[in-house]
């Protein structure tokens, strides 16, 4: 299981500054808890309106900032606990289709550690979001998680393929 939540904090049209979180538990790498807070500097490269026709709705974005990285395994025996303190950079890219009716998108994370060039984390998004009707969606997702330094005994690499439905609501602000 996984969650993120992001806030951002727009100087400029943009230039904005970033708070975030990621949290993670996942049974099967002996993880009882990933965390990495993080706050950095961010831009919008590509905003809606940009550009006309049918890549006018299409964004994209990326930010950098420090970060601090732990990681609680539930078997020590295996793998020791780990805090380090590490870099985030982050990408992401929407692009609606059809009125917003179909959305591309990519969204990616990579947590090199600043003591160890050679230990880094790294998870990516790839799918593709339907409206169904209103609010209602359902999408088809490719989940990547890579971590170069993986517990004794787990892969580096899990693969997660999703189908989801879920309800979606806008929660921009015009700026």
């Amino acid at each position: 299981a996984r969650g993120t939540i992001k806030l951002d904090f727009f100087i400029t049209k943009r230039f904005f500054w970033f708070a975030s979180a990621y949290v993670e538990n996942d049974f099967l790498q002996n993880l009882k808890l990933r965390t990495a807070i993080a706050s950095g500097p961010g831009y919008q490269f590509i905003e809606r309106g940009d550009f006309k026709g049918i890549f006018k709705d299409m964004t994209f974005y990326a930010e950098a900032g420090p970060t601090y990285f732990n990681e609680d395994y539930r078997d020590n025996r295996l793998t020791d606990d780990r805090s380090s303190f590490r870099a985030r950079v982050a990408m992401k890219w929407d692009w609606p289709l059809f009125d917003g009716r179909v959305t591309l998108y990519h969204y990616n994370e990579i947590f090199p550690s600043v003591q160890n060039a050679s230990d880094f984390f790294f998870t990516m998004d790839n799918g593709v979001r339907m409206k169904i009707f209103a609010g209602l969606a359902s999408g088809f997702q490719v989940t990547t998680r890579y971590n170069n330094r993986p517990p004794a005994g787990t892969g580096d690499t899990d693969n997660l393929y999703l189908l989801t439905l879920g309800y979606a609501f806008d929660t921009t602000r015009k700026r």
